[in-house]
């Protein structure tokens, strides 16, 4: 029962965590886009890109101990995802 209860209480902390990772990364976006002194950019965005990093590993825990099921994606969907997001990129540009 105990091995049950500590893989429950796992679970649940590496999932506050994923949360918390996800949270900060949408954050560190939204004052990024917001901010103009370079300096303070450089800073979000070192932070932005490590707590991404930090997401992931978060998330590639859970998927390793199949806290957080994903299924495959199929190919056809990967290449309508890259067309989606090449499409969004192109109108920036």
């Amino acid at each position: 029962m105990q091995t049950a209860t500590a893989a429950l209480a796992e679970k649940d902390m590496l999932q506050d965590i994923l949360v918390l990772e996800k949270d900060m990364v949408k954050t560190y976006g939204h004052y990024l886009i917001e901010v103009s002194c370079p300096n303070l950019r450089n800073v979000l965005t070192k932070n932005l890109k490590d707590n991404a990093g930090d997401q992931y590993q978060v998330f590639a825990a859970m998927t390793a101990r199949n806290y957080y099921p994903v299924k495959e994606a199929q190919e056809q969907d990967v290449q309508q995802a890259k067309t989606k997001f090449d499409g969004i990129a192109d109108m920036i540009n």
